[in-house]
């Protein structure tokens, strides 16, 4: 098998011409055959050959679903368990955050993620008070600048526990005041990661809570989620319905 590889290569390489020839050949193989397209197929088969957590079928298979979009395109978003289940084994989502950058990194994943299913990672994230997958994911969800992921349009989860009611509406309200601070320092979400600051930035539409927050109350017990700030507060929208834990993951540029 061996042998036959190296044959092959031997062929596909053009290696039986001389340099000044085969140098040409290669360059109009590639126009004919392309390595790279818009899909990013190569790139998401590699990725795919790393995906651990929970482990993938065989990145073929893996890629063929990528493309295959029956019955919706859009991946569906299953509810989290509530927060103290989740802060019980914070490990299980702290998993995730590496083949989180894998998956990422495929634009047919992109296309088929949506506001809720990150709105719902962000969540893991911040009950398991892992402040890498918080911040990456805060990033994520700034950079898709089209109008089906403005903050206004995060879906109502509906959440039966009050407590993972509370902290997903105090953690919307969060996001809009973090998206709200990178505006007014000039950034934009369909920018790119670097800041040009030899340009004045365009007018910006302010980002709106969803307006199922305000129907939310408070806890009546307090919700320590990151027990370093169980004593501490701030002013923030958690700490205005009981709940305590940092915030300062959603403000990075």
């Amino acid at each position: 098998m061996d042998r036959l590889k190296d044959i092959l290569l031997y062929i596909w390489n053009f290696r039986y011409l001389p340099l000044k020839y085969r140098w040409s050949l290669i360059k109009w193989r590639r126009r004919l055959l392309p390595t790279r397209s818009g899909l990013g197929l190569r790139n998401a088969l590699r990725n795919a050959r790393s995906l651990k957590n929970p482990p993938v079928p065989h990145p073929y298979l893996f890629v063929l679903r990528l493309l295959w979009p029956f019955p919706t395109w859009y991946y569906p978003a299953v509810l989290p368990p509530p927060p103290r289940e989740i802060m019980a084994n914070p490990r299980r989502v702290s998993c995730q955050a590496r083949d989180l950058i894998y998956l990422r990194s495929m634009p047919l994943w992109r296309a088929r993620d949506t506001p809720q299913r990150s709105f719902y990672r962000l969540y893991e994230a911040l009950c398991a008070a892992d402040e890498h997958m918080i911040t990456y994911e805060t990033e994520y969800f700034w950079r898709q600048s089209s109008p089906r992921w403005a903050t206004a349009n995060i879906p109502d989860p509906q959440c039966e526990d009050l407590e993972q009611y509370a902290v997903m509406a105090s953690l919307a309200e969060v996001l809009v005041k973090s998206f709200m601070w990178r505006l007014e320092l000039g950034l934009r979400r369909h920018d790119t990661a670097i800041m040009n600051r030899n340009v004045d930035p365009p007018p910006f539409v302010p980002e709106v809570c969803p307006s199922w927050t305000a129907k939310v109350p408070p806890l009546t017990e307090k919700l320590a989620i990151d027990p370093e700030e169980a004593d501490r507060y701030f002013d923030s929208p958690f700490h205005h319905r009981n709940i305590y834990t940092a915030t300062g993951s959603f403000y990075t540029v």
